[in-house]
């Protein structure tokens, strides 16, 4: 299991792909935590279908960004598929952490019926080597599951800047708690000034704040929540 944050998305839907690209992995990063993120992070000659699915299995938290032209996208479905239930004959120590994002209201993205049936006529229209990963009862119901996890978030096409950054806030603060993060530095980092206030707030991140400092010397490294300006 990597110590990555796998943002899972379609790039079909201008909003939820600028949600992701612009606020929600800028967020993440600022946090401390590192991202995968479909193209951007693949290198020239990279298989990128085996990349896809193996960020899908084995990143620490897998954030589905899901809107309504996310559950009609298969490579979308299947590493929502993939993040839940592994790999195909692979197996896996530990599943992710799986942080739903609805850019879109819930009614509109979980229509179990609507869904099962366009992939099971969708399906038939796929080359053999994708036909296989596909189950259509399954898919739809593994967008049903989103609606429950607890860490679900709900944007509803916030088109409103400070919704957004609301929501990217709420994956970071949930995010950070199943990503090991680990550092050493030779001095104290951060402003010395501010050292007590930063000892102060050795504290689980609230969804009120954005990210981490990594602050403290050799081994003695602490988490301290910053709030975004």
């Amino acid at each position: 299991l990597t110590n990555q944050v796998f943002v899972s998305h379609t790039g079909q839907d201008e909003g939820a792909r600028h949600f992701a690209a612009s606020v929600l992995k800028p967020a993440l990063e600022m946090a401390g935590l590192p991202v995968f993120m479909d193209f951007q992070d693949l290198q020239p000659g990279d298989p990128w279908p085996d990349k896809m699915v193996d960020a899908a299995a084995h990143s620490a938290v897998v954030v589905a960004v899901l809107s309504k032209t996310y559950t009609q996208r298969y490579w979308c479905m299947l590493e929502l598929d993939v993040a839940l239930h592994g790999a195909q004959n692979k197996t896996r120590e530990k599943a992710p952490l799986i942080i739903p994002v609805f850019y879109d209201s819930t009614n509109e993205i979980v229509q179990q019926q609507a869904i099962q049936k366009h992939w099971a006529a969708e399906m038939r229209k796929l080359p053999p080597g994708q036909q296989v990963w596909v189950d259509a009862g399954r898919w739809s119901a593994n967008v049903a599951q989103m609606k429950e996890q607890l860490q679900a978030v709900r944007l509803y096409s916030g088109g409103q800047k400070d919704l957004q950054w609301q929501a990217a806030r709420s994956v970071v603060a949930a995010a950070v708690q199943a990503v090991p993060m680990h550092a050493h530095v030779g001095e104290v980092v951060g402003f010395d000034e501010q050292e007590a206030k930063l000892v102060a707030e050795l504290t689980v991140p609230d969804p009120e704040r954005l990210g981490l400092w990594l602050h403290g010397l050799g081994e003695h490294v602490c988490k301290v929540a910053w709030e975004r300006p």
